[in-house]
């Protein structure tokens, strides 16, 4: 079915409602859960720290419990985006900008149309939900040129963003962006590098055996789009926790096959939890990497490479 535009009152509508929805509801999640702002609080503290003339990299520490068990692994300009919200209690620093992603990508998702707000109902938006994450952001700076810079903030995703939809005016604002965080903090480059080295647990995907290896795959479609997001997200590091695997819900060209994916996606979820955490405790015993691969990265393979013009029941509008 050929995408139709929406008119932009409807458009704005409708992506400030579902700003204010998910905003509302991260907000009582947040608040319930007594975390700060969660996956938020890392990037929320280091802009509280810029303005009062610190270094994030050496005052955040690995001293606690979550949300203070690791080191500062997000690049400066994470920080700088999160000047806006430093003032804040951090729940609601948390909320806020969960609210204003998930708007701003409902906006950029609804300019070509409908078929791609199924991508709100998928365990990778729930998941993103509940820990206030920077993946719905991501996603709608790689959709609009304009917020292109803001790709920086997460640049494993948002290379992958970038090669799917290139174009000059993001990468120039991007460079833009970067030297004003390196005028910001001069030596963020090699104290970002310094505590990455303490990472563990982000492989790219393309390495998880025994289903990774099938993903390079999508190179024999690299001048499709979708396929060059697959082939990105497939090669860069990222955490195989749902969230970081939003950005498949590109590839979905109709309404009825973004619902199908966004149910495999539960399938991968609840299959993991069913198997994965401990049910008496809520303790991981087991990471979702598998389930992932299965159930996510591979139907997005399988909707590059099936036949032009060969019938699918779920797949043939992908």
């Amino acid at each position: 079915m050929q995408a139709t535009r929406n008119p932009i009152a409807w458009r704005m509508l409708l992506a400030c409602l579902i700003g204010l929805v998910s905003g509302g509801l991260c907000c009582l999640n947040l608040a319930r859960r007594e975390q700060l702002a969660a996956d938020f609080t890392w990037p929320w503290r280091a802009a509280n720290f810029l303005l009062e003339g610190k270094n994030p990299y050496i005052e955040i520490q690995p001293e606690g419990d979550y949300p203070f068990q690791t080191y500062f692994y997000y690049p400066l300009p994470a920080a700088l985006a999160a000047l806006p919200f430093a003032g804040l209690p951090a729940y609601l620093a948390g909320a806020l900008f969960f609210g204003l992603s998930s708007g701003l990508l409902a906006w950029a998702l609804l300019q070509d149309g409908w078929q791609r707000l199924p991508l709100f109902l998928s365990a990778p938006y729930v998941v993103a939900a509940a820990t206030a994450q920077w993946t719905p952001l991501i996603v709608a700076a790689g959709l609009l040129p304009a917020m292109n810079w803001l790709l920086a903030c997460k640049p494993n995703l948002g290379l992958a963003l970038f090669i799917y939809k290139p174009n000059k005016l993001g990468l120039a604002l991007g460079l833009v962006f970067v030297a004003l965080s390196l005028a910001c903090l001069p030596s963020w480059p090699w104290d970002w590098l310094a505590v990455t080295k303490q990472l563990a647990g982000h492989p790219p995907p393309f390495l998880v055996l025994p289903l990774g290896p099938l993903l390079l795959l999508a190179a024999l479609r690299w001048r499709k789009a979708g396929a060059r997001l697959l082939l990105g997200l497939s090669l860069l590091p990222q955490l195989l926790f749902f969230y970081d695997q939003l950005p498949l819900w590109l590839l979905p060209r109709s309404f009825r096959a973004g619902l199908a994916y966004s149910a495999l996606s539960w399938l991968a979820y609840f299959a993991w939890r069913w198997q994965g955490i401990d049910p008496h405790t809520g303790e991981i015993l087991l990471q979702p990497v598998q389930y992932i691969l299965a159930l996510v990265y591979l139907p997005a393979l399988l909707m590059l490479l099936w036949p032009e013009g060969k019938k699918c029941r779920w797949w043939r509008n992908f």
